[in-house]
């Protein structure tokens, strides 16, 4: 620390001697950005009293060789730097390209699988209906066949019908049967009794 200490303040007087025995030159970097005045040693102007003040390497005589491959070294690093970034947002950009093409292609297709989806639907619906009109038709067929069956056959006989009909009473011979026969046929009902029996 004392070091440090000594060196700075070996820096200030060698400072404050230059800018008093020195003069006064085109500022250097440091003395044009801080708009101070570049005052340089009258038997040694590789730096001014600003520059030496702050322990800086000072520029006031021009630059040199070195500062001039410095700044062919930033400018050719820039210019890496830059070509890096130019083929980064040409990847980029490229793939951006390629990802909006890929979402339209999608659209589409969802687009098509939406409108056959809603085809299908509707032959689906249109079918179930023909379906439903062919089953009502072949059960009004049925229907009707049924009825038209019902009433071209006999009507069956049925005992209950006879219930009037007493078995106590004697079997009539044929002869008495068609004589009650044509009785009811001519009369249109029961035969009336001869007044003689």
């Amino acid at each position: 620390m004392t070091d440090n200490f000594h060196k700075r303040k070996e820096r200030l007087r060698l400072a404050r001697l230059v800018e008093s025995r020195g003069f006064e030159m085109s500022s250097c970097s440091l003395c044009e950005r801080q708009g101070r005045k570049c005052i340089v040693s009258s038997s040694d102007s590789s730096r001014c009293a600003e520059c030496i003040r702050q322990g800086r390497k000072c520029d006031v005589r021009g630059p040199v060789e070195s500062d001039w491959d410095s700044l062919d070294r930033q400018k050719a690093r820039l210019d890496e730097e830059e070509e890096r970034a130019i083929s980064v947002s040409q990847e980029a950009m490229a793939k951006i390209l390629r990802l909006r093409k890929q979402k339209r292609f999608l659209l589409k297709r969802e687009s098509e699988m939406l409108r056959r989806g809603l085809r299908t639907l509707d032959e689906l619906v249109e079918a179930e209906e023909k379906e439903r009109l062919e089953k009502e038709k072949i059960e009004k067929e049925r229907v009707e066949e049924e009825t038209a069956n019902v009433d071209a056959a006999p009507t069956p006989i049925d005992s209950s019908s006879f219930d009037f009909f007493d078995p106590s009473l004697p079997e009539l011979s044929e002869a008495d049967l068609e004589a009650l026969l044509a009785g009811v046929g001519t009369s249109g009902g029961m035969p009336v009794a001869s007044q003689g029996s």
